[in-house]
């Protein structure tokens, strides 16, 4: 199951603007950053990082709203045994997906 890599709040992409004021004073916007130290996480240089629920990015930080965390966010509403099964490498039915607004 594979998700877009963008910030959650303001939708904000790799240097692009997301939605809402910018918190950086130029016309450029940093956007979504993957700040993964790939000593940590081997997994980092791989291309679905972030993208997956398999691989996220547990250290994004977006530079157009503040927001900081892992990507892809969960949608709530999920049942615990589909979030066991999503880090354990489980594709949801796309009708449940779309019902998530995956």
């Amino acid at each position: 199951m594979s998700a877009s890599f963008k910030c959650p709040r303001c939708g904000a992409e790799p240097q692009k603007h997301g939605k809402g004021r910018c918190l950086q004073d130029t016309t450029t916007c940093d956007g979504l950053i993957c700040e993964c130290d790939p000593r940590d996480d081997p997994k980092v240089d791989d291309d679905d990082h972030g993208d997956t629920f398999t691989n996220p990015c547990r250290f994004a930080n977006c530079y157009h709203c503040g927001w900081g965390g892992t990507v892809p966010v969960k949608p709530k509403g999920m049942q615990a045994w589909e979030r066991k099964a999503l880090d354990a490498g489980w594709t949801m039915p796309v009708d449940r997906a779309k019902e998530l607004g995956l």
